[in-house]
């Protein structure tokens, strides 16, 4: 007998006779529940098939629909998947409040995201960080633009996609790469869905933090068009769907943020006498400096941390994004099934920030109070004041695209074929310009009542404005721009820089697969055999750090242009400032003004730039362009080749009078990498002593000259078993358990060849060893991050839309790195010469991790009505990790004999990690009424910020979204979604629980929608 689409599909996910039998009978008896809106028809037709023994006739169908639906098919996903899952099925995606697939991902059990902007970005999945993790689209890798490999989910509107499965487990004919796991988008097979239908959305978009700023109305709008259809021909049945979606909006932060480099000091000694931290004009260059060897020399109680600079800002933003996905599917008989799927997006993203910056946060300080836990809670000091403005233009770029192909060469052999390519590019563009004042000025800072710092003026005597005897003539007033001039700054002119900086990244994966499923009858372990082979090439170029300038007086290229030319810079002063302050309400959601009196002036950073570059006569903003020759030691050219074959063996046997089904398998995968490189270029000179003969040599940089080029390979074979095997104790209870050993890869941007090359100052060199000093760099050399992992999981399923799981998981991970010294060579005029690279490499350090995972489903059918459809899902998850990330500035150091200096911060987790997560909903359909709440929230995690030492946090957050929608008609719906009802602000600290390094508010935002289904 051929087998059908329902059988097929289930063989594919290898879930096993039995659950084949019982998962086709639910299809027959709730196949209303599988639908969003209606029933899916060619499922339950295809179901009755597989069950037509089966008794129907005193069976009362119930058709739902709704969330209950909704939440009933995601359930099914995670009961008949072989490997541990969770899932979320396509039905959720309308009604689920999210700006993107990402803050539908949140929802998972599990899975924790990193908001940005309002948005969930950078997924955790178990507790472990993204970097660990894994994601694909269509059972394909997608490429990044960011700088790690985390997909931008952003990019896939979350309305065009079918079902996202979270893999916890790993089997072998998964894509390898998820140490934590992996995220599996699916797009819809239209055949497969059966139905002809199209949507047309509009949405109206209202962001409250927008609202605020003059001249703005916080209005945005979306429309989203999708079709699904099928046909027969003479050629076999056709299936396509189109969708696209066009989003036009804003998300403007409002920030309080301090510098990434932190410093210690103290005010008493540890026999408590005091301290004089004005000593010296920072406080790290005084008697008070604290590092690792003297710590104990001074009270606990009055260290402090405090970092180089504050700024507050104020911006405005766009977001305007573009996505097209599409898929045709064709079916010539029942022996072929041939797919193929697109995706293009194109996001257009400018930013444009007004800061007010305390530039000397160590000078001078004084009156300063301790929490005792070395949070700087109030200080007095002496600073420049720096007004700031920054105008970012970001467009990303993605376009993907693959074809697989299905044929059932006999009734028991299948054999596929898949190919792809996936390309990101983002070209990310920043204008920059600042004005900083000639003189410092007393101020304050105090976070005694509350966490947002508030930021004083004081006057030459160090009184502020609610002092007897203040004199405000001699106090900052940053509302005035004039305060700028070198006239109020006795006598000394401000300083004014202006810069053009870079970042582009062009990502690209070319993938072939080919796999086969062998079906073997009549035996009792052995339900069928899987094996293939993958190949896939990615390159990235990645052109980083190229800060550029043009002299307005000498016409040439620099890093960056200051001045402190009273021409150049009064007309900044005269012309750049805003005429007023534009946000009344600014940081509503949190309590205090931030700056003395709520506001202060705003410096535009186009208009600055325009009038210090000179490149238009006017003075007016135009962009210079990038520098002639981009490349330099920051920029990478990797390309990563992997090969990889698997064979997978899925069982369907009994033990002990138990049914057990699942699959066994080995993956083995082998890496090659080949980065290119960067360095100046260099000559060598040679000079002879006239009195004594001796030869000496010496490198030096050539000014001017090319850019050298350097070229490291290398390879690795890692070998990856597993095996996810299900005990069927009872119709309803499940005990799944799994073993396996996976690996995930270093971001590619640290696999670079790039060096910067330290040369010896020395003169009297005469042995070409001795000539470089030292050199530093990525490392190309890095191997994957490798674990061993094992799951046991204890699942109820009472019936179709209740279900109750316990999983314990356990792994043991790499995922630590060391610093070491690596021997390479440098080539100049053909002469290669030794020096030691400092770089970072994996440690062969393991740590471990535990943890429990608790989920729950109900929908409360045995409550009265109207209250019989009330439902919920609640998901807990634990974590315990033995990984240790030293801070970089007062973390444990290892010293170069090995030995190791203990530090007084406690070390950080892993990047992500989170000991408790929750999330919880609470849904309610009544008739044509839906509505549903969302609660998020997870324990404080490790976020590092690229080039910072200091571990910096982010603090314990509760999140609320919910969603209405009522129906008008059976095809007309109105529906309200509201993100982050609470207006829970983004709290970051460095060194300490309450030492702030960020505070960002993006408010609450609104989405009303109309759709039409036709």
């Amino acid at each position: 007998m051929k087998l059908n689409h329902i059988t097929r599909a289930l063989l594919q996910q290898n879930i096993g006779k039995r659950t084949l039998c019982a998962s086709a009978l639910l299809t027959a008896l709730t196949a209303p529940v599988f639908a969003q809106d209606d029933v899916n028809a060619q499922q339950a037709d295809a179901g009755q098939d597989v069950a037509q023994a089966v008794d129907t006739s005193n069976v009362e169908v119930i058709k739902v629909s709704g969330m209950r639906a909704t939440m009933t098919r995601s359930l099914n996903e995670k009961r008949n998947t072989a490997a541990v899952v969770d899932a979320i099925a396509a039905a959720d995606f309308g009604d689920l409040p999210g700006l993107s697939i990402s803050d539908v991902i949140e929802n998972i059990t599990s899975v924790s995201g990193h908001r940005g902007k309002g948005s969930a970005s950078e997924m955790s999945i178990r507790g472990m960080g993204p970097f660990l993790g894994y994601s694909t689209f269509n059972e394909r890798t997608v490429t990044s633009a960011g700088y790690t490999r985390a997909v931008n989910f952003k990019k896939f509107p979350s309305d065009l996609v079918d079902k996202v499965v979270v893999y916890k487990s790993q089997q072998a004919n998964l894509i390898e790469g998820g140490v934590s796991g992996t995220i599996a988008l699916s797009s819809l097979r239209p055949l497969d869905y059966g139905e002809n239908v199209g949507s047309i959305e509009l949405t109206g978009i209202y962001n409250e933090t927008e609202a605020r700023v003059d001249g703005e109305n916080g209005l945005g709008n979306r429309a989203t068009f999708s079709y699904v259809d099928q046909f027969e021909t003479d050629f076999g049945a056709f299936g396509y769907t189109i969708g696209g979606q066009r989003t036009d909006s804003s998300n403007p932060e409002e920030s309080l943020l301090t510098s990434s480099t932190l410093y210690a000091c103290a005010t008493n000694y540890a026999d408590g006498s005091p301290v004089d931290i004005r000593s010296a004009s920072d406080c790290e260059d005084g008697d008070g400096a604290i590092d690792r060897d003297n710590v104990n020399d001074y009270d606990p109680d009055s260290q402090f941390f405090v970092p180089s600079s504050t700024t507050y800002r104020t911006m405005e933003e766009s977001d305007e994004r573009n996505a097209i996905v599409g898929t045709l599917q064709w079916q010539p008989n029942d022996n072929w099934d041939i797919y193929g799927d697109f995706e293009w997006s194109r996001n257009e993203y400018t930013e444009d920030r007004h800061d007010l910056t305390v530039s000397d946060g160590r000078r001078y300080l004084d009156n300063v109070v301790t929490d005792g836990n070395r949070t700087l809670e109030y200080r007095t000091g002496e600073s420049k004041f720096e007004a700031q403005g920054y105008y970012r233009d970001e467009i990303e770029r993605y376009n993907g695209f693959g074809l697989k192909i299905d044929h059932y060469m006999t009734d028991a052999l299948l054999v596929s074929l898949d190919l792809s390519y996936s390309r990101s590019h983002r070209n990310r563009s920043s204008f920059q310009s600042r004005i900083k004042t000639g003189d410092r000025w007393n101020y304050s800072l105090d976070q005694r009542q509350h966490r947002l710092t508030r930021l004083r003026f004081l006057d030459e005597n160090g009184l502020n404005a609610d002092q007897e005897g203040f004199d405000s003539s001699t106090a900052f007033n940053p509302t005035n721009p004039e305060s700028w001039l070198g006239v109020n700054n006795n006598g000394t002119n401000p300083e004014a820089r202006y810069r053009r900086q870079m970042d582009e990244r062009f990502d690209t994966i070319k993938a072939a697969r080919f796999d086969v499923n062998y079906a073997i009858e009549n035996n009792d372990w052995i339900a069928s055999v899987d094996a293939g082979i993958r190949y896939s090439e990615e390159h990235l170029t990645s052109d980083l750090d190229t800060n550029t300038a043009i002299d307005p007086n000498t016409g040439e290229r620099v890093s960056e242009y200051k001045t402190t030319n009273v021409d150049e810079t009064t007309p900044l002063i005269e012309n750049c400032f805003l005429p007023k302050w534009n946000n009344d309400e600014w940081f509503k959601s949190e309590n205090g003004d931030g700056v003395e009196g709520g506001e202060y002036a705003q410096f535009d950073g186009r208009c600055g730039f325009g009038l210090l570059s000179q490149a238009n006569p006017d003075g007016s903003f135009t962009d210079i362009g990038r520098k002639p020759d981009t490349r330099s030691n920051g920029d990478d050219d990797i390309r990563e080749d992997i090969t990889a074959g698997y064979v997978m063996v899925n069982l369907d046997g009994e033990a002990f009078d138990t049914p057990v089904t699942g699959n066994v398998g080995l993956r083995v995968v082998h890496t090659s990498i080949e980065a290119k490189g960067y360095t100046s270029e260099f000559e060598l000179v040679t000079t002879v002593d006239p009195d004594t003969g001796t030869e000496y040599i010496r490198l030096e940089e050539v000014d001017g000259g090319t850019v050298g080029t350097h070229y490291v390979d290398h390879s690795s074979t890692e070998y990856l078993p597993s095996a996810n095997i299900t005990f069927h104790l009872d119709d309803d209870l499940l005990l799944r358990t799994a073993a396996y050993r996976a690996l995930s890869r270093p971001n590619l941007q640290d696999l670079g060849a790039g060096r910067s090359v330290n040369v010896a100052d020395d003169d009297n060199i005469t042995d070409p060893d001795d000539l470089i000093d030292d050199a530093s760099g990525d490392n190309p050399t890095m191997e994957p991050l490798m674990s061993w992992n094992g799951d046991i999981s204890l699942e109820w399923y009472p019936n179709e839309d209740t279900a109750l799981s316990v999983a314990l998981y356990y792994k043991q991970f790499e995922a630590s790195f060391k610093k070491v010294n690596l021997t390479e060579y440098l080539t100049v005029d053909g002469v290669e010469y030794p020096m030691s690279v400092s770089t970072t490499e994996k440690s062969d350090d393991t740590s471990d991790l535990k943890g429990i995972e608790i989920s729950a489903q109900k929908v409360f059918t045995e409550l009265p009505a109207p209250f019989d459809t009330l439902g919920t899902k609640l998901s807990y998850n634990y974590a315990d990790s033995d990984f240790e990330n030293q801070d970089g500035t007062f973390g444990d150091v290892t010293n170069d004999d090995g030995t190791v200096t203990e530090g007084f911060v406690d070390p950080a987790n892993i990047f992500g990690f989170s000991k408790n997560t929750f999330s919880g909903s609470v849904y309610w359909d009544y008739r044509d009424f839906s509505v549903r709440v969302l609660y998020k929230t997870r324990s404080q995690y490790f976020q590092p910020n690229s080039g910072a030492k200091a571990n910096r946090y982010v603090e314990p957050f509760e999140y609320v979204d919910m969603n209405a929608k009522y129906k008008f008609t059976k095809n007309t719906a109105l529906s309200l979604k509201v993100l982050n009802v609470l207006d829970e602000a983004q709290f970051m600290t460095r060194g300490g629980n309450d030492t702030p390094t960020l505070i960002s508010s993006t408010g609450t935002k609104y989405f009303v929608s109309l759709k039409h289904k036709f």
